[in-house]
C-alpha cells in the first residue's frame, strides 16, 4: 500500500492562478475581488457563554482577547459561545463570507472550533467549522468560509473548547469577517466539451493543491477529520449502524460488516420497505466528513478494496459518495454490488457512479429524475480482487468520474438535459465525504447466509482531496 504521510489535515488554499479562468469555466472567472469587513462586536459582553463557560474581554500583552473558563474550578468541560449577529446584511446568496481569528489555551491539546453561521428569519441555514489543537505558547489560526444560500441574510459566530479543566481557559484575538465580493471577468470561455472536462485535473500540481488526506497511518481513526456512525440506521437495507464494526489498523480504514447472532438483531421502526427490511441482521459501519471538512468542486480519491465479490456476497453495497451539506443532493464517484443478486446481471466485477440533484427521488415513482447514472468500463478487471482508486474530478463545469486515473464518465453541466439541476441550489452547495457499507438490497437482493458470507470488509487506503487554484473550499 505504499509510504504513509502525516495524519489528515486541511491544508490551505494557494493564491489564484492566471489560467484559471480558462479552466474552471465561466462561473469562477474572476480577475480581482474585494474585501470588507462585516459588523460582530468582539466584547464579552455583546457574546452568549454556555451554561458551563465565564466571558471576559482580557487585555494580554497589548491584545484584546475574548476569554473563555469554566465556571467549576473541578473537573473539565465543554465551552462555547456565540456571537450577536452582524449588523450587516448579505444582499446575495452565494457571497463568500470568511471569518478568521487566532486561538490560544493554558491547556496545551484542547480542541477549539471555529464556526460560521447563515442566518436567516431568526435561525441558521447554514455553517460551516474549522477545528484545531491549541497551544499554550503561541497563537494558532482559525480561518473558515461558507457562501450564503440565501439573499437578506446575516452572520454570526461561535466557538467551542473541548474538555477544558476547571483552572485552565481558552482566548480568542483578531476575530474578523469578511464579505469577499469577486469582480467577474469580461472575457468568457466557450462552453465546456468532453475533451475541455478531460484536462481539467486538480490533483495535477499545475492546476490545484491538495485541501484534505487522511493515509489512515495510526491504530483509530481521527476524529478531527471523520465522524463515526454509532447505534443507528438506515432505510433501505438490513444492516445495524455501529461504531465497532470501524477501525483502522494495518495502515487502512476497515469498514467491517457481520451477520448478527438472533439474540442481537435490530429493528428499524421505519424501514421503506416495511417489514420485509424491519430486521435488522447484519452490522456495519458508517463514516462521514460532516462538520469536518467539505467543499465545493475538487478532485476527490480514495484508493479502496471493496468486498462485494462475484460468490457469496449478496446485498454487500459499499459506497464512496459525497453528500451536500445543505441541499438534498449527492454525487457518487462508486457504488459497488456483491453477487450473486436476484437479477440476471452479475454487478460485482464493475461499479456505478451516479449523481443526484435530490436523494429522495430515488425511492419515488416520479417519472423523470434529477440525476446522472453509469456503469464504468473497467476492463477485464474484477474489482473485487485488489486494491483500485476511485474519483471524481468536479470543476464549475463538469464532473469527470476516474478509475484508477482513467477517466470512466465525463457529465457536462451545461447540456440541455442536465442544465436544470446542475446550475440549480443542490450543486452550488459544498459537499462532505461519506464512506459507508450497506447490507441488504430490495433490487438485487437481501442478505442471506445461503447467498453471503458471513464476515467482509470495505478497505479504504487512503482519501484525498484537491481543490483547483482559485476556487474557494
Amino acid at each position: 500500500m505504499g509510504s504513509r504521510s502525516r495524519r489528515a489535515t486541511v491544508a490551505g488554499i494557494v493564491a489564484v492562478a492566471a489560467t484559471a479562468a480558462a479552466l474552471h469555466g465561466p462561473a469562477e472567472a474572476h480577475e480581482r475581488s474585494t474585501a470588507d469587513r462585516l459588523g460582530i462586536s468582539t466584547s464579552a459582553a455583546s457574546w452568549k457563554p454556555s451554561a458551563a463557560a465565564r466571558l471576559r474581554t482580557v487585555t494580554v500583552g497589548g491584545v484584546r482577547t475574548l476569554q473563555i473558563r469554566p465556571r467549576k474550578t473541578s473537573g473539565r468541560a465543554t465551552l462555547a459561545a456565540r456571537s450577536p449577529v452582524s449588523t450587516d446584511v448579505i444582499d446575495r446568496a452565494g457571497t463568500l463570507v470568511t471569518a478568521s481569528a487566532r486561538v490560544r489555551s493554558t491547556q496545551p491539546g484542547r480542541r477549539l472550533t471555529l464556526r460560521i453561521m447563515e442566518v436567516s428569519a431568526g435561525r441558521v441555514v447554514a455553517s460551516r467549522s474549522r477545528t484545531v489543537k491549541a497551544a499554550s505558547r503561541s497563537w494558532r489560526r482559525l480561518e473558515v468560509s461558507l457562501h450564503t444560500t440565501r439573499p437578506g441574510s446575516r452572520i454570526q459566530l461561535s466557538t467551542r473548547a473541548s474538555r477544558v479543566s476547571g483552572r485552565h481557559l481558552v482566548r480568542l484575538a483578531d476575530v474578523t469577517v469578511k464579505r469577499i465580493t469577486p469582480t467577474p471577468s469580461p472575457a468568457k470561455p466557450p462552453p465546456a466539451t468532453a475533451a475541455a472536462c478531460e484536462a481539467i485535473d486538480y490533483s495535477d500540481p499545475a492546476q490545484g493543491v491538495r485541501t484534505f488526506t487522511d493515509d489512515f497511518s495510526g491504530t483509530s481513526i481521527d476524529p478531527a477529520s471523520w465522524r463515526v456512525r454509532d447505534n443507528t440506521s438506515l432505510n433501505h437495507d438490513k444492516a445495524w449502524i455501529t461504531k465497532d464494526a470501524v477501525s483502522v489498523h494495518d495502515g487502512y480504514l476497515d469498514i467491517t460488516g457481520r451477520r448478527l447472532p438472533q439474540d442481537q438483531w435490530r429493528r428499524n421502526n421505519n424501514p421503506l420497505y416495511k417489514e420485509e427490511n424491519a430486521v435488522r441482521d447484519y452490522s456495519t459501519g458508517y463514516v462521514d466528513s460532516i462538520d469536518r471538512f467539505s467543499q465545493r468542486y475538487g478532485h476527490f480519491e480514495v484508493r479502496a478494496w471493496v468486498p462485494s465479490a462475484s460468490t457469496m456476497s449478496r446485498g454487500i453495497w459499499p459506497a464512496f459518495w459525497l453528500r451536500a451539506d445543505h441541499q438534498p443532493g449527492e454525487i457518487d464517484p462508486m457504488e459497488s454490488y456483491g453477487a450473486p443478486t436476484i437479477r440476471s446481471f452479475d454487478p460485482s466485477s464493475s461499479y456505478e457512479w451516479n449523481s443526484w440533484s435530490d436523494t429522495a427521488q430515488g425511492s419515488t415513482s416520479d417519472p423523470v429524475k434529477q440525476k446522472t447514472q453509469g456503469r464504468a468500463d473497467v476492463g477485464a478487471d474484477k474489482i473485487w480482487q485488489g486494491w483500485h482508486t476511485y474519483g471524481v474530478n468536479w470543476s464549475p463545469t463538469c464532473l469527470r468520474y476516474t478509475y484508477d486515473g482513467r477517466t470512466v464518465a465525463t457529465v457536462l453541466f451545461d447540456d440541455p438535459k442536465t442544465l436544470s439541476y446542475f446550475r440549480g441550489p443542490t450543486f452550488a452547495d459544498t459537499f462532505h465525504i461519506r464512506l459507508n457499507m450497506q447490507v441488504g438490497s430490495k433490487y438485487w437482493g437481501w442478505a442471506d447466509p445461503e447467498h453471503t458470507r458471513s464476515e467482509f470488509s470495505f478497505k479504504i487506503d487512503w482519501v484525498r482531496v484537491h481543490q483547483g487554484h482559485g476556487l474557494t473550499p
